[in-house]
């Protein structure tokens, strides 16, 4: 059995990954944020998950840096100083520094797009890819996970707000069927993870489910999903155009397209779906 030390062992997915894989791994926790020293005997990867995310209050930049970008390297580095051969570092589709589409997106974002980050989160996420990648070698292996919208049961940020959105009000504005975006249901991104270990995968990955629904669908399935009925609509043209000047990333991040190609980093892993959008929104 490999010995993996999970680093964010707490949270949302570090939790869910260890109960999951509990009879297939021997786990060792790290807590970064406790001060804990790692000690690697017998560790064969490591599983970086602790991070500092979005948030939404305003965060200075040097805060995301000193947790996302300076923990990830002091931590890479003495990794590879002690002989572990697998470095697994979970980012995030941030570092594209898009968050979605309101017009045509004319063409799929895959793990060789550029990156431009535009905020503290995505930059320093992206530093520490770059420091990650300068470090690997055939003997430090390193695979950085670019995860699109995670989803599921508990799951915490953007849909379990709109989730609580669904079950509170009747009437919603998200009759928009067209825009579509990539997910990930945390069960399948737990599986990708653990193919990734497995087959001690190098490179750039992005996970993502087969399907790619439409704010409405998504909408529409959670409410069958908590038996709700909602009666979806359109903002006038007018308001939308405005919302959209004054506040882009929320328009875009809910109206917008934002599609990831990941052909290459499901013939690396080979990776099957396990749970498809709609169950996955059900179960939700």
């Amino acid at each position: 059995m490999k010995k993996i030390m999970v680093t964010g062992a707490r949270g949302y997915i570090g939790s869910k990954f260890i109960k999951k894989y509990k009879d297939k791994f021997i786990f060792e926790p790290l807590s970064l944020s406790a001060g804990d020293s790692p000690n690697f005997d017998g560790i064969n990867t490591v599983l970086h998950l602790s991070a500092l995310v979005h948030q939404t209050g305003e965060l200075p930049d040097e805060l995301y840096f000193k947790i996302n970008t300076e923990q990830t390297e002091s931590l890479a580095k003495k990794a590879k100083d002690a002989g572990v051969g697998h470095f697994v570092f979970f980012s995030t589709v941030a570092v594209y520094g898009k968050h979605g589409y309101l017009g045509e997106q004319s063409e799929r974002i895959d793990e060789q797009s550029p990156c431009r980050p535009t905020d503290g989160y995505g930059k320093s996420k992206w530093e520490a890819e770059k420091i990650l990648s300068a470090l690997a070698d055939d003997n430090f292996k390193v695979a950085i996970i670019r995860s699109p919208l995670v989803y599921g049961k508990d799951c915490p940020g953007n849909m379990y707000e709109l989730k609580k959105l669904v079950a509170r009000f009747p009437f919603l504005p998200f009759d928009y069927p067209h825009n579509r975006r990539s997910m990930i249901h945390v069960d399948n991104l737990l599986s990708f993870t653990q193919l990734v270990i497995e087959k001690q995968v190098a490179g750039i990955l992005i996970p993502q489910d087969n399907d790619k629904y439409s704010i409405k669908q998504i909408v529409e399935t959670l409410a069958t999903g908590l038996n709700k009925k909602v009666c979806l609509f359109k903002f006038p043209g007018f308001l939308f155009a405005f919302l959209a000047n004054k506040k882009p990333r929320l328009m875009s991040s809910l109206y917008g397209t934002l599609l990831f190609d990941s052909t290459a980093s499901n013939a690396k892993t080979g990776y099957v779906e396990e749970v498809s959008t709609e169950k996955g929104l059900l179960l939700m």
